[in-house]
This record gives structure tokens, C-alpha cells and sequence, in this order.
């Protein structure tokens, strides 16, 4: 929605500059360009005056101001929910076809019978050793310890001894900080008429998410709108220890600190920016094409607005303004009664599950926009990229908000690698029609980017290796990730019944909870810094092209450029070049300067404050509190830098004993400045204690990871697929070009793809890969 704003008199001789303020500010980016020229023209010159027609001229070839593809789908289910309108959608698919049992003989039974027998004895085993290997607590004064336990024992004993720490902190945060917002017995959605579900629903995903969760209440009835689109974010914390900590402030703005005052003090970069050697640009967009299958809160309220206050030097007031104006988010109108006296709670636009509705939609009308209806497929270009919405600009997808080109390269890639699947299926099942190859791919592309997730860019951020081992341990289990050789299979001969040992991936469901995900959740993968300033294009043989700046990329430019440079060259851009560390002022400029849809200048620094104190996330203590986690007293413990310490102590301030006021730093703030990092991380404690929760929570609370990831459901041809994937192979199989670049080189394609010999620092998951030879630095492509 445009924001309105007085139309400025033309007539008016040296208003140049006002006018193509208030033009910025009504989204009429055209007209503030040539505002801003034409006082050009007339001699008014200056670096703020250049940066502002820079800015209006990006924001114009973006479309920004043509909003998104998701606002008018969004506003039309959100006025059905509103409205007190069934949740459950009726049952559009039809009965799947015969998917044949594979072959059974006696063996399988003996297998079987074996499987569950070591699963038992060695789940009661494990959980014994994990129990006592936490008995005496996982942190030191302050900081977790799990990565230093273990010290005097031998290599392969202490990495095992780490592992058992960090599954005692996973078992610890399931049984306390799975917090579902419905009243006790209030089915999710508060759905009155739970009816049996339809008989598709037990091979195929819906696309709202509804009818996943096949566990019956104790009434006897289902829930069927448990992890479904429009349903509530769980929280992380607010149990019995802390129900009062995930109020939100009275004013989110400015209590108790101003969130543009934080933004420009500890976001902003000084000097150049950090990045990270060991991972390259696919690792910063990848975060953000996997958050949008998990959350999105969706379009803001631009009827209900704020005031964030801008101090008298702060630099956007060269736009003729005295503060921000932030929309709202948009309260749940599905509140009851029974919830008063609760934490505000808010609705998840997509589906909670891990099911590629990034891709897809959360929604059936969404979901047949971008199907082709013919063999399963998604809708292709004849040049293989993704359709333009006349609307917007952007691409057709599942999911278009916040675009740029990073996500536009990812959904074109893995639309590519449905329709590879489909082609597969098809292959080894020519009588299937549209529905069951399209459903069917659907699953296998869904379990390929939580597999590439999992074992890859999580080990790839965070390359500490006993985390490494445990994240293979999620996806295969302790035994095979061990004992399996370069090649692991999910589902091996003999299926371990336990989710430590034989992994969480096909073993039972978990029950800790019915399944969602979380605010917190939502705010710890808040990464922007990630994001580069300028993308370095480079083409296919490595020769520098251009240098894009962030802004060019997004909206309407992510097709424009991915048909300039092709996807072959953005591909290896992206395989090169480093992103943005996770770290305080180290914030891309130009998202602290930006124009988004319906709001004309604004800092995203200050919206993710904003949003954490608006949506009842706790602070940086009170979470930490609340995870298992101990609070820090002083913020000199914080950061060895005491500009730093300088700024959190005079932003936050002292109380009259001269004490830091740590329990009101923002969570945000915390993160970024918390120095004091498990070995070799991306990213601090706090954050990662949400994260191990919900990285196996996304797995184990969903059928089809865990009871349903079988043969019968996904095909004995779709689990080989996602044995075999790899992002390298993902990229390899659709943009074959790429073997000529350093891809060729390197296993883990979230790592920089050098070419030649390797160095640790670089690429230090190679240290602990199995199957790389005697000399793992000699790099893939001397050993092929």
C-alpha cells in the first residue's frame, strides 16, 4: 500500500529537493529522481543530495512500490480467519495412486526385529551416558563448555563426550521450551469441526500445511491445523519460569532504548566490512530461502502505525522527516476469550512444516499459479528461469517477500531440481499422472533442501567438528554417520528405532509437543549482516563483469539480472564471493537507507528491533535465562572492545548502584556483540541454543521426516535422490556449466569454491570429511 503524502508544488522555484523528499517518502521514486536531478542541475550538489538520487533511481528500477505478490492473497485469508471461517480447506486432491509395496521376504522381518531391539537397548544406553555427561551442568561462570569438555581424554572419547553434552542441552530444551499458544485442549486454530482425514492426506503433504499431524487428542478427535499456514507462533520460552517475560514494552519504538539509536551506534558499519572466509554468498541467501518455508508474519498493518523518533543528527532527516513511520504487525484475530490475560500472539503467514512452500505456496490458489499441470512440473521459462508477475515485476514463485537476487537464483535452482525429479518419477512410473508426480516430487525436493540443510550449510556456518559429527548424527544417526562410509544411506539395511542412533530421519515422531515454530525462532535468524554491499559479478570463466550494489538486486531486478549475466555466472559469483559476518556495525549501508513495500525511507536495523520488542521476544538475559543459559552481569563480558562496551553502557545505561543494565539489551544486540564463541562458530551461544532446538524440532515434529519417510510414501527411486544429494550435486545437475568453475574442486558448495590446493581456513570441514584421501587439501578435482 502507497503511503500518502502531500503532492509538492512544482511552480515552487528552488524546491527541488523538498519536493523529491516528499516524493521518496509517497513511493514516487520516478519523480523524486528527477527531483533530485533538476536541483542537480541547478548547482545544488553534495554528497547527500547524490545519495539520495541514488537512492530514488534504485528504488525505482526495483518496482519496490508495485508491492508483492503476497500482499493481496494474504490480506484475502487473513479477513477469512478474521471472519471466523473454517481453517481446514476442503479436500481438493484426489486419492493417490498405487505406489507398490517393495518386495518383502523373511529377511526384512529378522532385520526389522534386529533394528528395534539395538534401537531400544542403545536409546537407554545413550540417554544414561547423556544424562550423566550433563549431571555436572554445561557452562562455566558464564559461557557454555561443551566444546572444551572432555579435556585429557582421547580424540575420538572427547568428541563423543562433547556430542552427549550438546544432545543433554537438545533433551533439556524439548522438555521445557516447546511452549504452545492455545489453552490447554483448545485445538490449534481453534478448529470446532476436527472430521477424519482425507485419504490423500496420508501420503501427501496439503498445501496449507493441514492434516500433517495424524496424532489423535485424547478426546479421541485429530487437530488438523497443527503447523498449518495462519496458525500461531509457539514460543521458546514462557513456560511456568517466565510467563510475564515475553510481554511486549509499552512502546516498542523507544522502551527503553531508541531502536534507530542502537541501529546507527552498534549495526552500522565502521570502515570495512567484516566477512567470513569460509563460506561464500549461496550460504547468505540460502538462510533467508529456507526462513521463508518456515515463518513469515506477512503484510504489516499499514492502518495501525508508529513513530520511531530520529535524534537531531541522525542522518535521514535530510528526507524533511523527524522520525520513521513503521507499520504495525497485524494482531491475531483469532483470540478468544480464554486467551486473555496471555502474551499477544501472532499468526505464521506459511506453513510451520519444512515442506518447501517456499516454493509451493501455503496456500491452494498460490500452489496452482506456479504448476504447469503437465508431468508433475512446476512452471519454466523456455530458457529453464522462473515467470514474471506483470504486477510486480518479480518472479512467479511460492514465496516473494523481501526479494532479491540471491533467493531469485535458489527458487529458479530447486523449481529445476522438482522438475528433474518429476522426469525421474515419471521414468520409473509412466502410468502416474499430474497429481501423484507433482505431490511426490514435491516431498523428495522438500526432504533434498532439509538434507543439504542439515548436514551442509549448518556444519558449513558453524565448522566446529563435534557439531559437525552431531548434525550428520540428526540426519543418519550415530552409528551409520560413523560406520557408513562416504556413501550413507537413511534407511539402512538394519533400521535403528532410535533417533540418536539411527538418526531422527525415518525413526517415530516426536511427541514432546504438537508441532510449531517459534518467535524466537523468527528472531535469531535475523542475518542480515550477512548481506554484502555490492555483488561482484564475475562471469563464467572468472573474469569480473560488474559490481552490482545491494539495492540493484531486489524486486524487479532479480529476473532483469539473472537474463543479463545468466545463471551460470551469478551462479559462480555467488560460489566466490564471501558474505557479511555476524558480528556488531557490521550492517549492509544501504538496508539502513531503504524503501520497502508501502513505506518510503526506512532503516531495517530498527525494524528488527522493533519487531523482537513488538511480538514479546524476550531480552538477551531474559532468554537466556529462560534456555538453560546464564545471564551476564556486566557488558564487559560481552566484547573485548571498549568502544563497544562504551556505547551498550551509555545506549542502556547504569541503575543507581552503578550496575550495567544488561536485562534490557535486546536480543539482537546480544547476539551480534556477543564475542565469546563456541570454537570455530559463525555465530554465539544464545542464538545456537534456539537453533539445536528447532533444527531437530523441524525434523522430528514432522510426520514425514520421521513415521512416513519410507518407500511407500516417498518411492524407493525418491529416497535414493535424496541419499545421493549434495548442494553441489543440486547445482552440478541443473547448471552444468559449473564443472568448469572451482564447484569441481570443493565438497561443501557453501564454502568458497576455490580452485588448486585448499587451505584450513578456508575450507575447514575438510579436516573432518571421510573420503577425501590421505591429503584432504589436495581438493576434489585432483583426486578426480
Amino acid at each position: 500500500m502507497t503511503t500518502t503524502a502531500p503532492t509538492p508544488a512544482s511552480d515552487l522555484p528552488g524546491n527541488a529537493v523538498s519536493a523529491g523528499d516528499l516524493h521518496m517518502l509517497a513511493e514516487r521514486y520516478e519523480e523524486a529522481a528527477a527531483s533530485y536531478r533538476e536541483a542537480i542541475a541547478a548547482g545544488l550538489d553534495g554528497a547527500v543530495l547524490e545519495h539520495k538520487l541514488q537512492r530514488a533511481e534504485t528504488a525505482a528500477a526495483s518496482a519496490v512500490s508495485r508491492g508483492e505478490q503476497q500482499t493481496p492473497v494474504f490480506r484475502a485469508r487473513y479477513a477469512e480467519v478474521a471472519a471466523g471461517e473454517s481453517l481446514v480447506p476442503p479436500p481438493y486432491l484426489p486419492k493417490p495412486a498405487a505406489n507398490p509395496r517393495p518386495p518383502h521376504d523373511v529377511g526384512d522381518t529378522v532385520r526389522v526385529a534386529v533394528g528395534r531391539a539395538v534401537g531400544t537397548g542403545g536409546s537407554v544406553v545413550f540417554h544414561g551416558l547423556t544424562r550423566l555427561a550433563g549431571r555436572g551442568g554445561v557452562s562455566g561462570p558464564i559461557w557454555t563448555n561443551w566444546y572444551t569438555a572432555g579435556e585429557g581424554l582421547p580424540g575420538p572419547m572427547r568428541k563423543w563426550y562433547q556430542i552427549l553434552r550438546l544432545a543433554y542441552m537438545r533433551e533439556t530444551l524439548f522438555e521445557n521450551n516447546l511452549v504452545r499458544p492455545y489453552p490447554q485442549g483448545a485445538k490449534t486454530g481453534y478448529v470446532e469441526d476436527a472430521a477424519e482425514p482425507p485419504e490423500w492426506a496420508h501420503r501427501w503433504r496439503s498445501a496449507d500445511g493441514s492434516w500433517n499431524y495424524l496424532l489423535k487428542d485424547a478426546d479421541g478427535r485429530y487437530d488438523p491445523m497443527v503447523g498449518a499456514a495462519y496458525t500461531r507462533f509457539f514460543h521458546n520460552v514462557g513456560d511456568d519460569r517466565g510467563l510475564a517475560g515475553i510481554h511486549p514494552p509499552a512502546d516498542p519504538a523507544t522502551d527503553p532504548v531508541s531502536v534507530r539509536e542502537l541501529s546507527r551506534r552498534l549495526l552500522t558499519t565502521k570502515g570495512e566490512r567484516k566477512t567470513v572466509p569460509f563460506l561464500n554468498l549461496w550460504a547468505a541467501a540460502w538462510i533467508q530461502f529456507q526462513n521463508s518455508d518456515w515463518v513469515s508474519h506477512g503484510s504489516n498493518d499499514s492502518t495501525l502505525t508508529a513513530e520511531i523518533p530520529l535524534a537531531e543528527d541522525d542522518p535521514l532527516r535530510s528526507y524533511g522527516i523527524d522520525h520513521l513511520t513503521i507499520h504495525r504487525s497485524d494482531a491475531d484475530p483469532t483470540r478468544r476469550p480464554e486467551d486473555e490475560g496471555l502474551p499477544p500472539t501472532f499468526l505464521n503467514e506459511v506453513t510451520h512444516w519444512w515442506d518447501g512452500s517456499q516454493l509451493y505456496g501455503s496456500d491452494w490458489e498460490t500452489q496452482q499459479r506456479v504448476r504447469s499441470m503437465e508431468g508433475g512440473r512446476l512452471t519454466v521459462t523456455e530458457e529453464g528461469t522462473l515467470p514474471t508477475d506483470a504486477e510486480t515485476g518479480t518472479e512467479v514463485t511460492g514465496f516473494t517477500r523481501n526479494w532479491w537476487v540471491g533467493v531469485g537464483l535458489l527458487h529458479t535452482l530447486f523449481v529445476r531440481e522438482h522438475n528433474a525429479i518429476c522426469d525421474m518419477l515419471a521414468e520409473h512410473h509412466p502410468d502416474w499422472d499430474d497429481e501423484t508426480l507433482f505431490q511426490t516430487a514435491r516431498l523428495v525436493n522438500a526432504a533434498v533442501m532439509a538434507k543439504i540443510h542439515t548436514v551442509e550449510w549448518t556444519p558449513a556456518i558453524l565448522p566446529n567438528h563435534s557439531l559437525n559429527d552431531g548434525m550428520m548424527s540428526n540426519w543418519y544417526g550415530l552409528i551409520t554417520n560413523a560406520f557408513g562410509g562416504k556413501h550413507k544411506h537413511v534407511l539402512e539395511d538394519i533400521p535403528i528405532t532410535s533417533r540418536e542412533l539411527g538418526g531422527i530421519v525415518g525413526n517415530p515422531q516426536g511427541t514432546f509437543a504438537k508441532y510449531g515454530l517459534s518467535e524466537e525462532f523468527t528472531a535469531v535468524y535475523r542475518m542480515h549482516s550477512l548481506l554484502p554491499d555490492v555483488v561482484n559479478v564475475r562471469d563464467l570463466d572468472g573474469t569480473p563483469n560488474d559490481d552490482v550494489p545491494l539495492g540493484r538486486t531486489r524486486h524487479a531486478n532479480s529476473p532483469r539480472m539473472i537474463h543479463a549475466y545468466g545463471m551460470e555466472a551469478l551462479a559462480r559469483t555467488f560460489g566466490e564471493q564471501a558474505p557479511g559476518a555476524l558480528v556488531n556495525n557490521n550492517y549492509p549501508a544501504s538496508m539502513q537507507d531503504i524503501s520497502l513495500p508501502g513505506i518510503g525511507v526506512m532503516d531495517m536495523g530498527s525494524v528488527d528491533l522493533y519487531r523482537d520488542r513488538e511480538r514479546g521476544v524476550p531480552t538477551y538475559n531474559q532468554l537466556r535465562r529462560e534456555i538453560g543459559l546464564k545471564p551476564i552481569h556486566t557488558f564487559d563480558v560481552l566484547i573485548d572492545d571498549a568502544e563497544v562496551v562504551a556505547n551498550l553502557r551509555d545506549l542502556y545505561g547504569t541503575d543507581d548502584q552503578g550496575r550495567d543494565n544488561v536485562d534490557d539489551m535486546d536480543l539482537l544486540i546480544g547476539t551480534l556483540t556477543e564475542a565469546h564463541r563456541p570454537t570455530a562458530f559463525g555465530f554465539g551461544e544464545t542464538l545456537f541454543q534456539i537453533f539445536i532446538l528447532n533444527a531437530s524440532w523441524r525434523l522430528l515434529g514432522d510426520r514425514f521426516y520421521t513415521d512416513d519417510y519410507r518407500s511407500e510414501v516417498y518411492t524407493a527411486e525418491g529416497l535414493a535422490w535424496v541419499d545421493d544429494a549434495t548442494f553441489k550435486n543440486v547445482l552440478l545437475r541443473n547448471i552444468p556449466a559449473l564443472a568448469s568453475t572451482g564447484l569441481a574442486n570443493i565438497s561443501n558448495a557453501f564454502e568458497p569454491w576455490d580452485e588448486g590446493r585448499l587451505t584450513e581456513e578456508r575450507h575447514p570441514l575438510r579436516a573432518c570429511t571421510k573420503g577425501l584421501g590421505p591429503d584432504p587439501w589436495a581438493g576434489d578435482a585432483a583426486q578426480q
